[in-house]
């Protein structure tokens, strides 16, 4: 409640669990500052989309930073060019000027695609060799 309260800007970077969904919804929006600023960089569930939309109408949500949204699987990554993309909260999100949609690339930097292939082979030999692997899914 005080972290709500107080935030001139709230930043989401943690998982999503049970206890996470939804951790900004209409109570929390609530209790926040006016003209709050939220970044979602993140998962798309942390955030409930319709609680954010009103908060944004009501002028309660001066900004909102999206790298992620609720039901984002099958948006991204793939060439939607001229398909419908069967979320309309997305539609309304990207309507307002104070809202920026980015698709889902929060994490692509020099030093996290690096690290990704890095240890992709590292994985690979480990697996090859017969050695444990924190990589094995």
């Amino acid at each position: 409640d005080t972290l709500y309260a107080k935030s001139d800007v709230i930043a989401l970077h943690c998982p999503l669990f049970p206890e996470t969904q939804g951790i900004i919804n209409k109570d929390a929006i609530a209790k926040m500052k006016q003209d709050v600023i939220i970044i979602n960089c993140a998962r798309g569930a942390l955030i409930d989309t319709d609680a954010l939309i009103d908060g944004i109408e009501s002028g309660k949500v001066g900004f909102a930073g999206l790298d992620v949204v609720e039901h984002e699987s099958g948006l991204y990554y793939f060439d939607r060019m001229g398909e419908p993309l069967h979320n309309p909260r997305l539609a309304i999100l990207r309507s307002y000027s104070n809202v920026v949609v980015s698709p889902h690339t929060a994490f692509y930097t020099d030093e996290a695609v690096a690290n990704m292939a890095e240890n992709s082979i590292i994985g690979a030999i480990k697996f090859m060799n017969g050695e444990d692997t924190p990589y094995l899914v």
